[in-house]
């Protein structure tokens, strides 16, 4: 134990910092989202990237049905979550 406490004594900071990287990191999501046109099967949007916690998917038509798939990994990969279908 005494070894382990003198270990963590001079690194404090950096432990910190690494924790705070971590806990802070997962609440990001990685996204994949593809958006097409349901009439003519053209593609909207196509976008892939970092997407903070408070953003919504995006996947909206404007009054036009369009088909959306959505995928999502969290916690750095571990949980996938992926969503299909139509909206307006």
């Amino acid at each position: 134990m005494k070894r382990f406490i003198t270990f963590l004594s001079p690194n404090k900071k950096v432990i910190g910092a690494v924790i705070t990287l971590i806990v802070a990191g997962a609440f990001f999501r990685w996204e994949v989202r593809e958006v097409n046109d349901a009439q003519a099967g053209k593609p909207i949007a196509c976008y892939r990237g970092v997407v903070f916690p408070w953003q919504t998917c995006g996947a909206s038509g404007g009054g036009k049905p369009v088909n959306f798939h959505v995928r999502h990994w969290l916690f750095y990969g571990l949980v996938k979550i992926e969503a299909t279908g139509t909206t307006y």
